[in-house]
């Protein structure tokens, strides 16, 4: 829920390799991408092909996805003037993908998390700050939620979301009288699905993710608070916060999105089938490079910075330490401060994310500005059985399209990763595209086909 299932595209690169080169401006749609690592890669890359103005327009399937891609975008739009690249990478990270936080993280949430309660209840302050990030699409009762789950943000250090008791009673519901071998399950599940598929993940970081909900970590740091930003149905009770708990992946792991290939050939060696590097690590030179160019609009050269590459930790076994929640802090501790001026953060002068409402869906491919709008469009798995085929007006001719498939759940047998390949094939046709090569579900991340319209695409009446 809270993580992508497929790795991050750029989506201006893949619509050059296959759809319309000519436009000066370019529109996509990203339906259900969850986390916003298309979004990221997308702008942080732009700066690699010819100048275009991009309009990234944004839907998911409920508003807490929607906050933390607003929260994780915020993050990697600030300058490193303050924090360096190295803390604004692992900051990125472990808000991104881990269930407990280091304590100065948890701090700087809680400062981020008023900060993006004035800009989503102030637009002026928001286009002040953040004018590439609009939330003015989504509708008043979504920003309200909006605004409740960032206030429930900043109790991190109030043990209201008791993060590791959360994530125990999901392990023990979804294992049931498998939980006491709960080892022997994670084995399986990495050596017979996931390691065929993603192999640079090693089976010691994805057992400590399976059975703490953490999956990046160092050496030199501990992390002892709760990240909120995973909890979800949130409702505000007097003083306190309801919710849900913790409704997010158990199995998969957030190492997908950016932890499997990498431009730097030395961090995927291996020997004996063991990798040097482990997808934490691999992860943290994709982030890095990505914040890098987001900010400089140039390659990053990981020789310059001198980061240290010679600790081959996916060679090593750790001593698991258990993740539990720390004692509450002093609460006469001074917040941390942020910095409300323009300056703050990177102008991207070249594109803007545009969040918009759940029942665009439905609304929007009856608008006549949005008909023949986007160029490309993206749809998660999760999202897929809501397109109805009116979305698909939406697209230009020769618009690109781009479904991901469920190669990576573990949880999943082969013949259910097929079964909905099939639906991926129903929907294809149902837009009129037409396969860009061949598609196989248990190979292939993603589906690419280009809408070559032969009569019009409507709902069916019911």
């Amino acid at each position: 829920m809270f993580w992508g299932i497929t790795p991050a595209l750029d989506l201006q690169e893949e619509l050059l390799n296959h759809g319309d080169t000519s436009a000066y401006e370019l529109n996509f749609l990203v339906v259900g991408g969850c986390d916003g690592r298309h979004l990221l890669k997308t702008l942080a890359q732009a700066y690699r092909h010819e100048r275009r103005y991009m309009n990234l327009f944004v839907i998911d399937g409920c508003p807490e996805l929607a906050a933390r891609q607003v929260l994780l975008l915020s993050l990697a739009m600030e300058k490193t003037t303050r924090c360096g690249l190295l803390e604004k990478t692992r900051r990125f990270m472990e808000v991104y993908g881990n269930l407990l936080l280091r304590q100065s993280t948890s701090r700087y949430l809680t400062a981020k998390s008023r900060q993006l309660i004035n800009m989503i209840t102030n637009s002026e302050y928001m286009n002040l700050l953040l004018p590439c990030i609009s939330v003015e699409q989504m509708k008043y009762r979504e920003k309200d939620y909006m605004e409740n789950l960032m206030n429930f943000w900043m109790t991190g250090n109030t043990n209201q979301f008791n993060a590791t008791d959360l994530w125990d009673q999901r392990l023990r519901q979804s294992l049931g009288v498998r939980y006491d071998s709960r080892v022997g399950v994670y084995d399986w599940d990495y050596h017979m699905r996931l390691k065929e598929v993603a192999s640079q993940i090693c089976f010691h970081e994805y057992k400590h993710f399976r059975e703490h909900g953490v999956a990046f970590t160092w050496l030199e740091t501990e992390v002892s608070r709760p990240n909120t930003t995973l909890g979800a149905g949130v409702y505000k009770c007097g003083e306190r916060f309801l919710h849900r708990g913790y409704l997010g992946d158990l199995v998969t792991s957030p190492y997908i999105s950016f932890g499997l290939t990498c431009d730097d050939g030395d961090m995927l060696k291996s020997s004996h089938g063991g990798n040097y590097k482990r997808a934490t690590d691999v992860t943290e030179r994709n982030v890095m490079r990505l914040l890098y160019e987001l900010e400089n609009r140039d390659k990053l050269d990981s020789s310059a910075l001198n980061l240290n590459t010679e600790q081959n930790l996916g060679m090593v076994v750790l001593t698991n330490i258990d993740a539990k929640i720390s004692e509450a802090p002093n609460s006469s501790e001074a917040p941390m401060l942020l910095r409300e001026d323009r300056d703050t953060y990177i102008d991207v002068d070249y594109g803007k994310v545009h969040f918009l409402s759940l029942s665009a869906l439905e609304q929007y491919p009856h608008k006549p500005q949005f008909q023949g709008l986007f160029h490309g469009i993206f749809v998660g798995h999760n999202m897929l059985p809501r397109v109805k085929p009116s979305v698909w007006s939406m697209a230009r001719d020769d618009a690109m399209v781009i479904m991901e498939s469920r190669k990576y759940m573990a949880e999943l047998k082969r013949d259910d990763v097929k079964s909905y390949g099939e639906q991926i094939l129903q929907a294809a046709a149902a837009a009129q595209g037409v396969m860009l090569g061949s598609f196989d579900p248990t190979t292939d991340d993603c589906a690419r086909f280009l809408i070559k319209r032969k009569s019009a695409s409507v709902d069916p009446v019911t």
